[in-house]
């Protein structure tokens, strides 16, 4: 009720705010753009230069954005807080813009991981950021400080006042960044090939920056079947984006390889530079990830993204109580279920079973060296079609028997009707997939409590 009442509350808030946004008309100060902003906006394409004075309409502190108006249109955008300057008077906007003329349109490329972004211009400072290597951040200013040696030698350089694509703010040596110019559009200018600098690229920086997850999660999630061998949270592609490692883990395969940079080959195919890994981008929330082993043998896996409010351990830990519960549930019911035919079921804690007088069943359904007792498990699922019949999937694993018996379970008022099943595993499922399905001849029992 609370969590509703919070997502009801949000919704409302924000449609308040956008209701202010598009019929506010009040300028309440002009700042300078310190980030180039080029997006999309009902189809128009915008594009505002750094440097560029804009008036600004509202501060949302909610979602964290500020409402400009776009030069020369009647346009209003919303975007982040960080991207310009701090709303003032039209005059003081003037003098700002002036601070950040000599840098207008310049950018830079980090060449070194963990390079640090610090409070002051100083090498002492205490540290605000550490960039990654090839990440872009805008330069803003030139300042004063002493040059950082490395033994006895200054190094060449000087301290820029810069800012990141996170909206952080500091100074950093300019000794180990490659500057270059950006336009509003994104398109690269003077410097860029020189630091080998790609061009903005919203479909690449899109997959960069996802968290991506095996296709069939999507599946498990939208039929409630949680397959705990297939779904852990550990599972996915890792596109390196924080690290500078690309990670594949899967069922089965766990890869990591360092990479230097990524490069677009062909429409929406990239190469993870020096590693055995390309991606090709599908769409916004999938996308074919192409491994390649050190036999040379390319294999490709498909992912996904999910939806905000899921979370794996979330879905994990609700499985696991759900298997417990059916499990209680059974042997809550007898403990020990008897059948004229075949002998006495009981379950005992800790997903324990003990069957006794089941001869009739060997060696068919089970061997001779089965000890008449073993462990119980749900990891199999109804089939949609059988639901109404059945209650859920019972799998029996006997000591010293290595194939498992499965049956479908439905829960009568005096006992428990089992049918056996038909495991149909899958071949090529990365997990321990599996349909069930009832044979022609099903063998049913009938079990009292």
């Amino acid at each position: 009720m609370k969590k509703a009442f919070l997502l009801s509350v949000s919704a409302l808030l924000a449609s308040v705010f956008l209701a202010l946004t598009s019929c506010s008309s009040e300028i309440m100060g002009y700042s300078v753009v310190l980030w180039n902003i080029h997006e999309e906006n009902k189809g128009e394409k915008i594009a505002v230069a750094d440097g560029t004075i804009v008036p600004v309409y509202l501060k949302s502190h909610i979602n964290n954005v500020y409402v400009i108006g776009v030069p020369g249109s009647k346009t209003k955008i919303e975007i982040p807080l960080w991207k310009i300057s701090e709303p003032e008077s039209k005059k003081k906007a003037s003098v700002t813009a002036k601070k950040y003329k000599n840098y207008k349109h310049q950018y830079a490329k980090c060449i070194l991981d963990g390079l640090p972004i610090r409070e002051a211009a100083l090498n002492t400072s205490k540290q605000v950021y550490r960039l990654r290597k090839d990440e872009i951040l805008r330069v803003l200013y030139e300042g004063k400080g002493v040059a950082p040696t490395t033994g006895s030698q200054k190094l060449e350089g000087k301290w820029l006042a810069v800012l990141t694509s996170e909206g952080t703010k500091g100074w950093c040596f300019s000794h180990n960044l490659r500057l270059f110019t950006m336009n509003a559009d994104g398109s690269l200018g003077d410097g860029a090939e020189e630091a080998h600098v790609q061009e903005t690229d919203d479909i690449l920086d899109g997959m960069l920056e996802s968290k991506w997850y095996p296709e069939y999660y999507s599946a498990m999630i939208k039929s409630g079947d949680i397959n705990l061998d297939g779904m852990q949270p550990n599972y996915g592609f890792d596109t390196g984006l924080d690290s500078g490692n690309v990670e594949l883990n899967l069922p089965g395969i766990t890869v990591s390889s360092p990479f230097e940079g990524v490069t677009k080959t062909s429409n929406n195919v990239y190469r993870f530079n020096n590693s055995p890994f390309q991606v090709t981008v599908r769409n916004a929330k999938s996308i074919v990830v192409q491994y390649t082993n050190e036999k040379g043998t390319p294999r490709s896996y498909n992912f996904t993204t999910l939806d905000a409010g899921i979370r794996i351990t979330a879905l994990i830990a609700d499985e696991r109580t759900r298997r417990t519960n059916l499990f209680k549930t059974i042997r809550g019911a007898g403990p020990d279920f008897r059948s004229t035919s075949y002998g006495t079921l009981s379950f005992e804690a800790n997903n324990e079973f003990t069957w006794n007088g089941y001869d009739l069943l060997v060696p068919a359904y089970i061997t001779s060296e089965a000890e008449g007792s073993g462990t119980v498990s749900f990891k199999y699922f109804v089939p949609q079609s059988l639901k109404r019949s059945y209650d859920c999937v019972m799998t029996l694993t006997f000591n010293g028997m290595e194939k498992e018996l499965t049956f479908l379970v439905k829960r009568e008022s005096n006992g428990l009707r089992l049918t056996v099943a038909n495991v149909t595993k899958s071949e090529t499922s990365l997990y321990d997939s599996a349909k069930i399905s009832i044979p022609s001849n099903p063998l049913i029992l009938f079990f009292q409590n």
